[in-house]
């Protein structure tokens, strides 16, 4: 399962979640974020809005983006959140720890 990645300006990018991220699928994602990084990628704009899953394992995946990207003065962030999601976050207190935003847009512009 490929994740669609779209370039928003030289630093930031859009990382579409798509259906899940669990088990079966972290690894790649992981993956795909290293090679944004090595690219010079400092900040994501994770789009949940498709998504109907994301499990400990792909959350624990996006705390490992996020350990990578801090020390360089990135971010990552959620935008629209599905429902599915939004229930993990809170039960996880993430929000604590990722700012969300009620659209892709909205997450674009407070990262200018």
């Amino acid at each position: 399962m490929n994740f669609l990645i779209e370039p928003v300006t030289h630093d930031t990018v859009v990382v579409r979640i798509g259906k899940a991220l669990d088990f079966r699928n972290a690894a790649d994602f992981k993956a795909a974020a290293q090679e944004q990084v090595r690219a010079g990628i400092r900040s994501f704009i994770l789009d949940f809005n498709d998504t109907g899953i994301l499990d400990s394992t792909g959350l624990g995946s996006i705390f490992s983006l996020y350990r990578q990207v801090s020390p360089m003065s990135g971010q990552v962030v959620f935008a629209s959140v599905s429902r599915p999601v939004q229930v993990v976050v809170q039960l996880t207190r993430t929000y604590k720890v990722f700012r969300q935003f009620p659209s892709v847009d909205a997450a674009r512009e407070a990262l200018r």
